[in-house]
């Protein structure tokens, strides 16, 4: 009997439909980090959200093919031993889309209107009238990685009256993008937006890649948001560009470390928002996870079709 393996609090009501759809199989619900190792050793799939996993985990699960990630990057899991024993990973990719192109969408606006400025004024009861009021529309949006979170913020921002540019590791036609760069073109992206949004996964070829050299290249008018990995940043570098005001404002909801440090400067700057790792979130999370993962077991239970968000192992997304 093939065991499916959950480590997370899915719902009674969705479990339950789990096994209605693999009749025949044992869908294990295990919650309890203690004795998920020993869970996991018969399994053959495994469906995880944000827990940690080790490779010596892997090596443990003689009979594991396929685990089903619900988040987007699959950076948390030991990648190596999982490519070594040819385990296929599947990821959350497009749950988040819609939401993060909304968090996107706002927090320009937010920018352009300077809210965070006009809420610290009534935080401390004054009647400032002083924060310039600019518009999104015109304006040039430059998106760092142009999957489908990022082609969905080009979709809605262009319906703002934005130009939209980005860069992928493929240049080609991308919907809604008036210009498309390969990543080694990713210099244009910060010199000509006005709103840049880092997307990139943590990957070996990312990590640190937006640095001091990126930051310089900004108009000091220019905004960086920061919606995909911590690790892609320098961030010394970052703060660096904030205090001499080589750019203008920062929104970040993923660091280096996390939760940020009590101690990091970012926290107290006029000219920075900050939001704890929440705009991949949702109340309806779930709700879209459940259909990437029934469509993708249906695929592994039948053998028959195509499983959506495979990711390409060498890559690392």
């Amino acid at each position: 009997m093939k065991k499916i393996l959950v480590d997370f609090e899915l719902g009674e009501d969705r479990v339950e439909q789990l096994r209605k759809d693999c009749g025949g199989c044992d869908v294990t619900l295990c919650t309890d980090r203690d004795l998920f190792a020993d869970e996991l050793r018969d399994a053959e799939v495994l469906i995880t959200f944000l827990h940690p996993i080790t490779a010596g985990m892997i090596e443990d699960a003689p009979r594991l093919k396929w685990i089903q990630a619900l988040t987007a990057g699959v950076d948390m899991l030991p990648l190596d031993t999982i490519r070594q024993r040819g385990i296929v990973i599947t990821s959350g990719r497009g749950i988040h889309r819609i939401y993060m192109a909304e968090y996107a969408i706002a927090m320009m606006v937010n920018l352009a209107r300077n809210l965070h400025l006009i809420f610290r004024s009534q935080m401390k009861g004054e009647w400032d009238r002083s924060a310039p009021q600019g518009e999104i529309y015109g304006s040039t949006l430059g998106i760092l990685g142009l999957g489908s979170i990022g082609r969905e913020i080009a979709k809605r921002a262009s319906c703002f009256g934005m130009r939209v540019i980005g860069a992928r590791r493929s240049p080609g036609p991308v919907e809604c993008v008036d210009e498309v760069y390969g990543f080694d073109g990713m210099q244009e992206i910060f010199r000509q937006g006005d709103y840049v949004i880092n997307l990139l996964p943590d990957t070996a070829e990312t990590r640190g890649v937006i640095d001091k050299g990126c930051f310089g290249l900004m108009k000091e008018t220019a905004c960086f948001i920061n919606m995909g990995r911590g690790a892609t940043v320098n961030e010394e570098d970052l703060i660096e560009a904030l205090e001499k005001r080589t750019i203008r404002a920062l929104v970040s909801d993923v660091f280096t470390i996390e939760p940020l440090p009590e101690d990091s400067p970012l926290w107290t700057m006029d000219n920075v928002i900050l939001t704890p790792h929440i705009c991949g979130v949702s109340l309806k999370y779930m709700e879209r996870g459940m259909e990437i993962i029934r469509r993708n077991l249906a695929v592994y239970l039948t053998g028959s079709g195509t499983m959506e968000s495979v990711v390409d192992l060498a890559r690392g997304y």
